[in-house]
């Protein structure tokens, strides 16, 4: 009997933190990717199109001054930061940096 209470305790203050927010699903980690081509909403159109088609891929946003891509992946999603790297190559730009949960790259990811 000691054990259920002690049990529906727990439940109890897990439900509280739950249901408060304190414990969550850990938020998606942005990738950015500085691509010194990057001069015109043009230009960030045609790379964020092709970063829209990479798998997991949410949201683009773009930071012309700073010749910014940041990408936001899907809750859960891993993007691979080679498939994000190509994908600014197949719209004509070369990005100089990558910067995200796998790491920093300044050449072409091999993973």
């Amino acid at each position: 009997m000691r054990t259920n209470y002690r049990l529906l305790a727990t439940l109890g203050v897990l439900t509280a933190l739950v249901l408060s927010g304190a414990v969550r699903a850990a938020d998606p980690v942005p990738t950015k990717l500085t691509v010194p081509g990057l001069d015109c909403m043009n230009c960030a159109k045609k790379a964020g199109d092709k970063l829209y088609a990479v798998p997991g891929v949410a949201n683009v946003k773009v930071d012309i001054k700073a010749k910014l891509l940041i990408v936001m992946p899907k809750q859960g999603a891993t993007i691979s930061p080679r498939s994000l790297w190509e994908a600014v190559d197949k719209a004509g730009y070369e990005p100089s940096k990558l910067e995200g949960p796998e790491g920093t790259f300044t050449a072409k990811p091999t993973g």
